[in-house]
């Protein structure tokens, strides 16, 4: 019996001094992080993207002159946050008021409202306008990446062909 009440004695002075220990290893590494380091998360939301048209596209299809075109937008590095216009065909004409040395250009009406989801402010976002190909992946008709929200108005889109200008008209937001 002397040895089952040395036992309780033991146990009872070992109570307060593991109060007074630091704190586990997994409580520390907790306080570091919101102590010294702290976390900022950006709010992700969602983005409203209107595309009305493209302009001064080249045709990029063999026969009639023409391209099917739709545009891909999406935030740079997040491509789960593509969407795509409907496909609007076009045919090549001559502009009013265009010489005589300039070529033939598609123009198309998309009229598309859509959301990019997880936006967070300072996203850069990509539009890419292609043709839909029934053979391959589709045509690019040029590129351009707007990083404002906010924009509204012509997009100059790059590596559009040599010797067209070609852009899209667009607004990023509620546009007010």
């Amino acid at each position: 019996m002397g040895c089952g009440g040395s036992k309780p004695a033991a146990a009872a002075p070992a109570a307060p001094a593991a109060a007074a220990q630091p704190a586990p290893p997994a409580q520390q590494d907790k306080n570091l992080l919101t102590k010294d380091k702290p976390v900022e998360a950006k709010p992700t939301t969602s983005l409203k993207i209107q595309i009305a048209s493209a302009h001064g596209l080249r045709s990029a299809d063999l026969i009639g002159n023409k391209s099917d075109v739709y545009v891909e937008v999406e935030i740079e590095g997040k491509s789960d946050s593509k969407v795509t216009t409907a496909v609007v065909t076009g045919t090549a004409s001559k502009k009013e008021g265009a010489g005589e040395n300039d070529k033939n250009s598609v123009d198309v009406d998309l009229q598309f409202v859509g959301e990019l989801k997880g936006y967070v402010a300072g996203d850069k976002i990509l539009f890419t306008v292609k043709d839909k190909d029934f053979m391959t992946s589709g045509d690019s008709l040029g590129k351009a990446t707007v990083a404002e929200i906010g924009f509204g108005g012509k997009l100059v889109l790059e590596g559009a062909g040599e010797g067209f200008q070609a852009h899209l008209m667009v607004q990023l937001g509620d546009g007010t």
